[in-house]
């Protein structure tokens, strides 16, 4: 996925205050989410996977509040995701 592809997949969902099946946000400006399990379960269970947009509020009308700091939330992820059996292996764009 390119910038500008995620660019406008943010715009949609803020435009369109609304998550899918295979997309959902999340709220980390103030800190990371405790567990992604379940998000990262389903979505590893699902053909075409699944995308989590951090840094959006969906109980702010899906404003955009921002990520508190973007190399400790790649950490936290790669960390959960490496807990879980099997192993999932992210695709992470900044």
């Amino acid at each position: 996925m390119t910038t500008t592809d995620l660019a406008a997949m943010i715009e949609r969902v803020v435009i369109q205050r609304t998550e899918s099946q295979t997309l959902e946000v999340k709220a980390v400006h103030n800190g990371s989410p405790k567990r992604l399990y379940d998000s990262l379960s389903s979505f590893s269970n699902q053909d075409d996977g699944g995308i989590i947009l951090f840094g959006l509020d969906e109980s702010r009308g899906f404003a955009k509040v921002g990520v508190y700091d973007p190399v400790d939330l790649q950490n936290k992820i790669v960390e959960q995701c490496n807990e879980m059996i099997p192993k999932v292996r992210p695709l992470i764009t900044i």
